[in-house]
């Protein structure tokens, strides 16, 4: 499977995932992605992804993770994953060439990391993406890259109708936390569900 930059994110919705970012004193800023995929959501992967059977264990092609954030503006770049569905992937942005900066996801300013997450930023990391990924991010029916307004209790339904109850469970139970550390030791912690972000209709800034 192909990913590009935060694109990550999405490819381990429907499970616990997590994405840490550590402003450095050089500038620099370092970051640690965990995920751990639901095992609905995994045999849904593994089915249209072409990695071996719906059944498989394997879901995380981590060389090719390696591949792909090292061309996306990352250096130091490795993927680990023990387990098949569980994938730690941490990686460098040496001077904000990566699509965390350019996407305006994640800004630097006065020596503190900002976040903002809003339906442009994030349509903008769905653009830019290859066609691959695009393809994975179509079957999560998001409305946010379909320009469509939609409740979350709506967009669960919607799953449910295309996917069955167990991957809409694990959707609305889903979320994932942004950890941003600055150099001087000051954190924000965030935790956003799934279902919010693939229905977004504000701009959320932390």
């Amino acid at each position: 499977m192909i990913f590009a930059s935060l694109v990550l994110i999405f490819l381990c919705a429907g499970c616990t995932s997590e994405i840490s970012l550590e402003l450095k004193k050089d500038g620099s800023v370092d970051v640690q992605f965990s995920g751990l995929a639901g095992k609905a959501f995994a045999t849904m992967i593994n089915s249209v992804s072409g990695n071996g059977s719906a059944s498989s264990s394997v879901l995380f092609d981590t060389k090719e993770i390696e591949y792909e954030m090292s061309s996306n503006g990352f250096s130091q770049v490795k993927a680990l994953s023990k387990k098949g569905s569980d994938l730690t992937v941490t990686m460098t942005d040496k001077n904000g060439k990566s699509a965390l900066f350019t996407s305006g996801v994640v800004t630097v300013k006065d020596g503190k990391l900002n976040a903002s997450l809003s339906p442009q930023s994030l349509v903008k990391f769905y653009k830019a993406a290859d066609s691959q990924t695009v393809q994975f991010l179509d079957l999560l029916l998001a409305p946010i890259f379909n320009d469509e307004v939609m409740t979350q209790e709506e967009y669960v339904e919607v799953l449910a109708s295309f996917y069955g109850d167990e991957i809409a469970e694990e959707m609305k139970n889903s979320s994932f936390r942004i950890t941003l550390k600055n150099a001087d030791g000051t954190k924000t912690v965030q935790n956003i569900g799934f279902t919010k972000l693939l229905t977004l209709n504000e701009v959320l800034r932390f």
